[in-house]
């Protein structure tokens, strides 16, 4: 196995284990969840080039002759992770009692230092150590956020 292959596994495996993280741990952490906000999608469409980069290669690789179960299977896994992630995949923000996860990190509501609302509904929420953009589907969703984080 060569050191491409090895690094394709090892973004399919670090990818399967963000959604799994994502969609099925937090829900669990931290107690029960006061709110759940689905968030508007970026880079929507970046992961979607990159997915039919890897189709064409996929194809090239078969047109050519030069395809290998392990490569053909890292490149099916790769484009159906990223396609997953892509289409049916919704980010969104997880308010717990005492903070609230967006990404992969957990912000306590004590470590808020300043927060923002733009006009085209993204909230910016700065901590000490770095700034989050919480780009809203709905104008009522910014509301019931703002509400969690004025009873906490």
């Amino acid at each position: 196995m060569t050191l491409t292959i090895a690094l394709m596994y090892l973004i399919f495996a670090g990818l399967f284990a963000y959604i799994l993280f994502d969609d099925l741990i937090v829900r669990l952490l931290k107690g029960k969840t006061v709110l759940s906000v689905r968030l508007r999608k970026r880079n929507y469409l970046d992961q979607l080039i990159l997915a039919t980069l890897l189709v064409i290669i996929y194809i090239s690789n078969n047109v050519r002759g030069e395809s290998s179960t392990v490569i053909n299977t890292a490149l099916i896994l790769l484009v159906l992770t990223l396609l997953y992630n892509t289409f049916v995949k919704v980010p969104t923000a997880r308010f717990k009692k005492t903070g609230f996860f967006y990404g992969l990190g957990f912000i306590k509501y004590d470590q808020v230092k300043k927060m923002n609302l733009s006009e085209d509904g993204v909230l910016v929420v700065d901590t000490s150590r770095r700034r989050m953009l919480l780009y809203a589907r709905k104008i009522d969703d910014l509301e019931k956020i703002l509400n969690v984080f004025a009873t906490h």
